[in-house]
């Protein structure tokens, strides 16, 4: 049926070559790495008792490899998050599973997907746009989950401020020093193994 086949634009856009397979894998990998290790959290004297970089991966991802490849590692996060933390998460979410599914899950998958979106108008400067990229991911992550639990009036908007003035300076710094000299260095492979198969 014509109603049923997928337009070939489409088709392309969905279809993940052999690259964006190996960024998914190595930074899906990563992602689960940062998730079970201490390397993935950061004490800090707030409510939450500690800031992130669990972000970082999906936010390398999404920049080097587009928006899918970006949501299937902000995706094994989220599950990783999930595998560990969904008692805290439900907890937080007054006992309700929708919603605590729905703020482990949300902002994480669309971490890569923004950070994505915001490098690509900036690529033509491309330390500036892995920088706006970084800060993005890392505001969608780090806004997402406490946002929308406060929004969806399960948390009070007093935990808020302390939250975002301990967490968020810390992860937007470690996406800035992590996320502009990884995607340039990452770049930098990859022209020179262009140029090598050219030669």
């Amino acid at each position: 049926m014509e109603g049923t086949q997928t337009s070939p634009a489409l088709a392309g856009r969905l279809r993940l070559s052999t690259f964006d397979l190996a960024v998914a894998g190595i930074f899906g990998a990563l992602a689960i790495v940062l998730s079970f290790t201490p390397l993935g959290l950061i004490p800090v004297p707030n409510p939450t008792e500690a800031a992130t970089s669990l972000h970082l991966p999906a936010i390398v991802a999404g920049i080097l490899a587009g928006p899918i490849v970006g949501g299937l590692v902000g995706l094994v996060l989220a599950i990783s998050s999930w595998t560990l933390y969904g008692a805290t998460f439900i907890t937080f979410a007054n006992g309700s599973v929708i919603v605590a599914l729905l703020a482990a899950f949300l902002p994480r998958i669309l971490i890569g997907v923004v950070a994505y979106y915001v490098y690509r108008p900036l690529r033509r400067w491309p330390a500036l746009a892995a920088g706006v990229a970084g800060v993005a991911g890392t505001l969608v992550n780090s806004v997402g989950v406490l946002g929308l639990l406060i929004w969806l009036g399960v948390l009070p908007v007093e935990l808020l401020v302390p939250v975002f003035a301990m967490n968020v300076p810390i992860e937007v710094g470690l996406a800035l020093v992590v996320t502009i000299p990884v995607v340039a260095a990452l770049r930098a492979v990859g022209r020179g193994r262009i140029a090598a198969d050219k030669d």
